[in-house]
């Protein structure tokens, strides 16, 4: 029963994690954390907490270096990391599956909204009222919404949804 509260709380800190990321391209620290300490929470609750933190000990590098490069954000990385622990193991391959798909489709998503605001401004103003649509810049994808995405599928699918 805890594991589902302790799983609906770290669902709605990305939900939260996802709205923040989209308005202001933002993914807070803070909310990073508690997902995590969520995801420890469940991970223990499955008894696969050692080799959850070893994942993410392992995984840690390669995410670092993607935000070396600038192919991922410092915020995404945290959020990445922070879930890991969330989903079993053995789905770990699922979730990268997942988030890659959903970030396809927010990816395409920002491009129609950027081509859209490009051929009538008064279309890009209307846009930026509305808080769901509002793209900081063209050139900016809001991670952080893909990986809230997969996640959710992902955990969803564990449940038997």
């Amino acid at each position: 029963m805890l594991r589902y509260i302790a799983l609906d709380a770290a669902s709605f800190l990305l939900v939260f994690s996802a709205c923040t990321d989209i308005h202001a391209r933002k993914i807070y620290n803070s909310a990073s954390l508690l997902i995590f300490v969520l995801s420890i929470f469940v991970s223990c609750a499955r008894g696969d907490f050692l080799k959850e933190m070893i994942a993410v000990i392992l995984l840690f590098p390669i995410f670092y270096t993607l935000w070396i490069f600038r192919i991922f954000g410092g915020g995404d990385v945290k959020l990445i990391l922070a879930v890991i622990p969330l989903v079993p193991l053995c789905d770990l391959v699922s979730l990268f599956l997942s988030i890659s798909i959903a970030g396809v489709f927010v990816a395409l998503c920002c491009l129609i909204v950027s081509a859209l605001s490009q051929r009538n401004s008064s279309f890009q103003a209307s846009l930026q009222n509305i808080f769901v649509f509002r793209v900081k810049s063209s050139m900016s994808v809001p991670y952080g919404v893909a990986i809230a995405m997969g996640v959710l599928v992902e955990t969803l699918k564990d449940q038997g949804m």
